[in-house]
């Protein structure tokens, strides 16, 4: 919860709040936003690597939940609630220590997860519940503008203050109820080291690298939805901008409610062949989404809710496939390096979100596109951050399925492992 309610706000809202509200130049957000995603990115590895050397009392991941809470805590509150005036290296900084502690507390999370079972198809069970976790978290920050709306409260930066007070109560909450209920299993095999080394040949497994790649092009995929979401409902279709968290909380309830589907999909086609389909189905849905007329709240609602049938297995599955990576590998090498894996498949994400943003916004700057929200654009650049909204998804998203088909840790091969694996440890 305490990642989700910080992840979507920093992308949804933020670089539209410092572009528009706070006046920076809108080449400049991205590029910042690029550039720290970048700085992010080479830090995960070493933090991956570290969790695999890691021995503790406490077990091997919980100690770094611990670590990264208050990171993410201080990082939102100083990027939420500022004011008029702050320039670029403010936003740098303040980035830079959130998404470092998002990086700790995400990669410690998902580690300990992968730990916690190592039969295929309840990986993908428990992911299917952290993914319930972190679309409630989603949902209730997304209530946030409209709460604060409807109590004589608008504007955008109230809705930030309260967001960035929610994370700063929500995880130490969340972040001490992990570390008192969850223990881990003791894996036999040795860690080694997180040096570059290593972290390319994990990357040139042909398992992790179909994963990898997938992940790169679903990631820039919900990059350019989640960049331009704002800009797209607010400007390019009408809607309040106060209202387009409750077009996103749509998309989120229905994904709450067919999550446990793709769950048993996952069991009955493979866990690859699944997330091919959820790929494929998440980029036809754009083009109603393009179609649809403006002006009307509940019309959006409905058409973008469709995009929460394959929310969920987006979103759980590549980590449950990259669990499954880490038992062939150890097999492999009689290496643990599941921290390494995890950080791998959070980095290529990374790389998707800062490509987007990057990218987006210079396209943006380059037709003439005004962010403010109270802006009068002409009918061209709407049009424009329309197809650009709308079909660069679904032609990312259509690769991303091809590349998926060819992935070979099917559930009967992962069988296979673990029973090596029992006989061997």
């Amino acid at each position: 919860m305490a990642l989700s309610a910080l992840s979507l706000p920093l992308v949804v809202y933020l670089p539209s709040y410092y572009s528009g509200s706070l006046h920076l130049d809108l080449g400049v957000v991205g590029a910042v936003f690029m550039i720290v995603r970048i700085i992010d990115i080479t830090f995960d590895p070493l933090i991956g690597g570290s969790m695999d050397r890691t021995r503790t009392r406490m077990g091997r991941y919980r100690p770094w939940l611990a670590a990264g809470a208050p990171m993410i805590m201080v990082g939102m509150l100083m990027l939420f609630t500022a004011s008029p005036g702050v320039g670029p290296i403010y936003l740098m900084g303040w980035l830079i220590v959130a998404y470092g502690g998002w990086s700790i507390l995400g990669l410690a999370q998902l580690a300990l997860a992968a730990n916690a079972s190592p039969d295929y198809q309840e990986r993908s069970r428990i992911y299917a519940w952290w993914q319930f976790a972190f679309m409630l978290g989603m949902v209730a920050t997304m209530l946030i503008p409209k709460l604060l709306a409807l109590a004589g409260r608008p504007g955008q930066a109230s809705a930030m203050s309260m967001m960035a007070w929610f994370v700063f109560v929500v995880t130490p909450l969340m972040t001490g109820f992990t570390l008192l209920m969850v223990r881990e299993r003791g894996e036999a095999g040795a860690s080694h080291g997180g040096g570059i080394g290593v972290y390319l040949r994990l990357a040139r497994r042909a398992d992790v690298r179909i994963v990898l790649l997938g992940e790169l092009l679903l990631g820039l995929a919900a990059g350019t939805t989640t960049t331009l979401a704002i800009f797209f409902f607010a400007l390019g279709k009408g809607i309040a901008p106060a209202d387009v968290g409750l077009i996103l909380i749509g998309q989120f309830a229905v994904a709450l409610l067919v999550t446990p589907m793709w769950t048993r999909l996952a069991g009955r086609l493979g866990k690859h062949r699944a997330l091919a389909l959820a790929a494929v189905g998440s980029g036809f849905v754009q083009i109603p989404l393009y179609l649809m007329p403006g002006g009307n709240l509940l019309i959006a609602i409905a058409i973008f809710s469709l995009v929460g049938l394959f929310y969920g297995a987006i979103a759980m599955l590549p980590r449950a496939m990259i669990a499954d990576c880490a038992d062939a590998n150890r097999l492999d090498t009689g290496h643990d390096s599941t921290g390494l894996l995890f950080a791998l498949l959070i980095g290529i994400w990374k790389i998707g979100q800062a490509l987007s943003v990057g990218l987006l916004f210079s396209i943006l700057e380059w037709i003439d596109f005004n962010p403010a929200l109270d802006a009068k654009n002409t009918v061209e650049a709407l049009e424009r951050l329309q197809l650009l909204y709308c079909f660069v998804p679904l032609s990312l998203s259509l690769v991303a399925a091809l590349n998926l088909l060819y992935y070979p840790l099917t559930g009967a091969r992962h069988a296979v492992i673990r029973a090596a694996l029992a006989v061997r440890d």
